[in-house]
């Protein structure tokens, strides 16, 4: 003879789940009373009292009137807390706002070391360490974000760089980067930029992003190009000087470092002015098999593949999209510039 074993006897006991929240959270919405939801959960009274208090946040009705309801949500979030706080009490437990902030910011793409940084500087929230964050996520206490969230979680390769390879020399007039200015390598000054290339797929158009990034301070720029040849590159060179004016352009760009593609080797072109015979910039090339002789560039270019995925066309981007992701970049805080953001550096050279 089987015995009679109904779901809601079997949950007796034991704590609620998030399937049991739901429903709570569904007739607590329809005024259900708590005996009611007690009884269709198999619960006590008390039991759903407790759980309809802690699971309280303000809600603004259509007619902007505030009331405070249960959400499932936020006491999951409370239970999770609770149940993981063993040791030292979670910096977390009392800051559900802290959590959405961290939540909100992982999902504008910000790493947890730059969140940090930002909650270091609000004096009504715990002191976190990036650390911290990362179990947080680990633990699943951060609302809607896992592992899954975080657009970077890897571990570097420390150690010494590869060896170069050695290759022919390019029958060109370019000066090698070993002949670059010492307080252009120690990044002493700005006014010393990377260029690159970030190409769209094999078979498409054949549109191309030109990227530039000052090494100091770390600010992009980005322009799309119809192709990667040399008159292309040349001509944006050109577009840009015109832009800042030929004075203003010889004091923001000092030197220009590059690989040794072919639409950068036209030595002559790019560095004489467009308005006058005279010499605008510098440009050094970097050794063959080198790129991080180019890191500023390379790190980049590998947040703009967050946007430009590889195997997207990029003739279908629209010049307010890269304004838009640009802008992103440029205004994005780092750690390196000590949790300033590339504009805000950028800024103060270029009017100075």
């Amino acid at each position: 003879m089987e015995q009679d074993k109904t779901t809601t006897d079997s949950r007796k006991s034991k704590h609620l789940n998030f399937g049991e929240r739901i429903i709570i959270e569904q007739m607590s919405r329809v005024g259900a009373p708590t005996r009611d939801i007690a009884a269709a959960l198999g619960r006590t009274q008390r039991s759903i009292q407790y759980e309809l208090k802690r699971g309280l946040v303000e809600h603004k009705d259509s007619e902007l009137r505030t009331k405070m309801v249960y959400s499932c949500e936020r006491a999951q979030l409370d239970y999770n807390i609770q149940a993981t706080a063993k040791g030292y009490a979670l910096k977390l437990g009392n800051y559900y706002d802290l959590a959405l902030f961290i939540s909100r910011k992982v999902k504008d793409g910000y790493s947890p070391d730059v969140i940090r940084s930002q909650i270091d500087k609000k004096p009504e929230w715990p002191s976190l360490s990036t650390k911290t964050i990362y179990n947080y996520i680990d633990a699943g206490l951060i609302p809607d974000v896992t592992n899954e969230s975080l657009l970077e979680k890897r571990k570097r390769r420390k150690g010494g760089r590869r060896a170069t390879k050695k290759v022919k020399k390019y029958p060109t007039k370019r000066v090698n980067i070993d002949q670059r200015p010492r307080e252009v390598e120690a990044r002493e000054q700005p006014g010393h930029w990377e260029i690159d290339l970030v190409v769209g797929p094999v078979r498409g158009s054949n549109a191309v992003l030109l990227t530039l990034v000052e090494r100091k301070t770390r600010h992009l720029i980005c322009r799309k190009l119809p192709d990667k040849s040399q008159k292309s590159v040349v001509q944006a060179i050109h577009a840009l000087e015109r832009e800042y004016g030929p004075v203003k352009f010889r004091k923001i760009f000092k030197s220009i470092t590059a690989d040794n593609g072919s639409e950068f080797l036209d030595v002559d072109a790019l560095e004489k002015s467009a308005f006058s015979n005279k010499k605008r910039t510098a440009f050094y090339y970097a050794d063959p098999y080198c790129s991080w002789q180019r890191g500023t560039n390379e790190n980049t270019n590998r947040i703009i593949r967050r946007f430009v995925a590889k195997g997207r066309d990029i003739a279908h981007f629209t010049k307010k999209t890269i304004e838009h992701f640009t802008n992103w970049i440029n205004n994005y805080p780092r750690k390196i510039l000590d949790y300033c953001t590339p504009t805000e550096l950028y800024e103060t050279f270029a009017n100075a």
